[in-house]
């Protein structure tokens, strides 16, 4: 036979060979999921990680393997990638805590506050159904990041369910101090010259969150010996000191008032305890103080439109309820006297409409 025709017999021989040979197909979901699984059990971190996500793209709403991904990353500080497994186990399971709170701490290492809110906000909404351990890196968090972005009497509301649930601890104090001074600080931001100052008076908070007043009173006025210009110490301690005795607590939060004119939480409570005692002129002047103070802070409209409510003037009263609802939809109380105030002015469908947005918010803030 020709050398050449036997050549390509033979290279054609080879081919057939080769095209009927097993090409090492890729591993199957299986396989990988397999694998991933007995690297994180052999605490082969990094590998783990990389066959999770191998997995995942085969499979991607496979749940277990997303949380495994998202907690190794998270031990790894691989904070991107463990945000992003956590954000699509969310959008799976929607009513799922554990997965939103895991979201939000992700994001809260990442600075990405907003996004950590988001996530955090779904855990509050959620009630915190989660283990006692999530349940408390929760709201801590929660705290923390809603006195970043300027929400504290929320953030120390947040801690005082925690602190009832749970314990007061250092954490606790320290968000407790920074909320009290209504400072936009994480921990780690605070002055050292405010230090001793946020951990006293988170101190001094936390004992009142603990419904141990007598501690709390003693340690509110032996900072108020070392602080005696602080108007926001007068104020807290006002606050405490109204629930035990009501002429005291206005009196100290006054002299928050005196020694900084244009404190609005204080002018807010004034107004909002005058109310309460059916001193309506007296809450609209304070209400209007603090709308001048500050008036991109929906709280002070609040307090305006129902003063002005109670002064039976409610075209004034739907113009600040109105304000107050555009600057926080989402707080229930606003749509509530906004309702009151249509009613009054003959708006009925208005006032409908206001019920009904108020009533659908009580009952998610209830959930």
């Amino acid at each position: 036979m020709h050398v050449s025709v036997r050549a390509n017999l033979m290279f054609a021989l080879l081919h057939q060979i080769y095209a009927a040979a097993p090409q090492n197909p890729s591993p199957s979901f299986e396989t990988l999921s397999q694998q991933a699984q007995a690297a994180r059990d052999a605490h082969q971190l990094e590998k783990a990680v990389e066959l999770y996500q191998q997995a995942l793209k085969l499979k991607p709403n496979w749940e277990d393997g997303l949380w495994s991904l998202g907690s190794i990353a998270y031990d790894l500080d691989r904070y991107s990638d463990c945000a992003s497994a956590f954000q699509t186990l969310s959008k799976l399971k929607p009513d799922g805590a554990p997965g939103w709170t895991m979201s939000g701490l992700c994001e809260y290492k990442l600075r990405n506050y907003a996004s950590a809110l988001d996530s955090l906000t779904h855990v509050e909404q959620l009630g915190f159904n989660e283990n006692a351990e999530l349940a408390r890196a929760a709201r801590l968090h929660y705290a923390l990041i809603l006195s970043k972005t300027g929400t504290f009497e929320k953030a120390i509301a947040t801690l005082t369910d925690l602190t009832r649930v749970d314990k007061k601890t250092p954490e606790i104090i320290v968000a407790a101090g920074i909320a009290g001074l209504r400072r936009p600080w994480l921990p780690a931001e605070v002055p050292e010259s405010e230090r001793e100052l946020v951990y006293r008076l988170g101190d001094a908070m936390a004992s009142a969150m603990e419904f141990d007043y007598a501690a709390a009173n003693r340690k509110f006025e032996e900072l108020l010996q070392a602080y005696p210009s602080e108007p926001t110490v007068h104020f807290r301690y006002g606050a405490l000191l109204h629930i035990q005795d009501a002429d005291r607590g206005i009196e100290e939060i006054r002299k928050a008032v005196e020694l900084a004119p244009d404190h609005v939480p204080a002018l807010v409570s004034l107004s909002v305890i005058l109310l309460k005692q059916e001193d309506a002129k007296g809450a609209l002047e304070y209400a209007e103080r603090a709308v001048k103070a500050s008036p991109n802070d929906f709280s002070t409209h609040v307090v305006l439109g129902r003063a002005l409510l109670a002064t039976e003037e409610p075209a004034r009263a739907a113009v600040e309820l109105e304000k107050a609802v555009n600057l926080a939809p989402g707080f229930p109380e606003a749509h509530f006297s906004l309702a009151t105030a249509y009613n009054r002015l003959g708006r009925k469908a208005d006032a409908a409409r206001e019920q009904a947005e108020f009533k659908r918010l009580a009952h998610l803030g209830g959930k």
